[in-house]
């Protein structure tokens, strides 16, 4: 379970999710009945403008989810299994539980950002289905590891659905806005 916690050999993964957007991603209009057009994201041509602004929105949802779990770590002080005197006697620790705070898990918070986002772009049931696969044993492994109560990821995964999701709004407000026109 240690594997699935670090960071290292997901690696390949995310270059992957990476080489996906930039390898075909374009905006397509379509005209639906009333005639009012509807912009949305398809994966056909390269389009730079929208390949750029996924992947600053991946890398913006990275860091907003990474600074503020770490933030509420520190307003909520809620002690990690081991530390916390009213488990610390019975809590299994696998991974180096030195002292800090667990309360949200930045890595749930993490990777069902990615996760969100990435389901909302490529609107595919297989992938969307791996994606938070993925998510959910990472985050699982962190409870495994002694590093989170279920509630630390609990919370952590809401609030990277939650960022990921409100990312993927804005790309589709930029969307419609005609801001990523060539």
């Amino acid at each position: 379970m240690t594997l699935f916690s670090a960071r290292l050999p997901w690696l390949p993964l995310y270059i992957s999710i990476v080489i996906c957007i930039v390898w075909s991603c374009s905006i397509e209009t379509k005209r639906e009945e009333g005639a009012q057009q509807r912009r949305k994201i398809v994966f056909k041509k390269r389009d730079k403008k929208v390949i750029f602004t996924i992947l600053i929105a991946l890398l913006a949802t990275f860091f907003i989810t990474d600074f503020f779990s770490n933030q509420i770590k520190y307003m909520v002080s809620r002690l990690r299994p081991g530390w916390d005197p009213l488990t610390c006697n019975i809590a299994r620790v696998i991974e180096d539980n030195r002292f800090s705070y667990g309360f949200v898990s930045s890595h749930a918070a993490n990777v069902f950002g990615l996760a969100m986002l990435t389901a909302a772009i490529f609107k595919r049931k297989w992938y969307t289905l791996l994606i938070f696969s993925w998510a959910l044993i990472v985050s699982y492994s962190r409870i495994y590891v002694g590093r989170h109560f279920p509630g630390d990821v609990l919370f952590g995964a809401l609030f990277g659905i939650a960022v990921g999701y409100l990312a993927y709004k804005l790309i589709q407000l930029l969307i419609q806005k005609d801001v990523l026109r060539n």
